[in-house]
């Protein structure tokens, strides 16, 4: 059997003995997740109607930064258990919801990458194309042909 095929095989079986309540119980967190991301981009975008649409976004990366690295350093720290004398014990109830915040503000993310990099990277690419042909011209003909 090919590696492609027991991949498939295996996450056929992995899919299929997956606890299907708990993965329903994690999607409404996520989408939660999700539309309080978008809520809070959409207020920033309220309040800060001078600023751009790409500054809003990152206002809202940096509260996730402040606010994950807050909740991960008071489970850490407070509410444990603590990771170097229990590694690999079972996630506590606020464990799985700091992750659920955090994979809703990767789907956010990820829509903020796709609305706003998106457009940078294929104007630069169409940029660095033309560059291209306008050197190879060059060093065929010594001169740029004008049209």
């Amino acid at each position: 059997m090919t590696q492609c095929c027991f991949l498939r095989v295996y996450l056929f079986f992995w899919f299929r003995s997956f606890h299907h309540r708990m993965a329903l119980g994690l999607c409404p967190q996520v989408l939660c997740s999700l539309g309080g991301w978008l809520s809070l981009y959409i207020s920033f975008c309220r309040l800060n109607k001078h600023r751009s649409y790409e500054w809003n976004c990152r206002l809202v990366t940096f509260t996730h930064g402040v606010l994950s690295i807050g909740l991960s350093a008071y489970i850490g720290f407070v509410d444990g258990p603590w990771p170097f004398t229990h590694p690999g014990s079972p996630n506590t109830p606020l464990q799985v919801h700091v992750l659920c915040l955090t994979l809703g503000y990767f789907i956010f993310d990820l829509g903020c990458i796709w609305r706003f990099a998106w457009k940078k990277s294929i104007k630069k690419y169409h940029a660095w194309r033309s560059r291209r042909r306008e050197e190879r011209q060059l060093k065929r003909h010594g001169h740029l042909k004008t049209r």
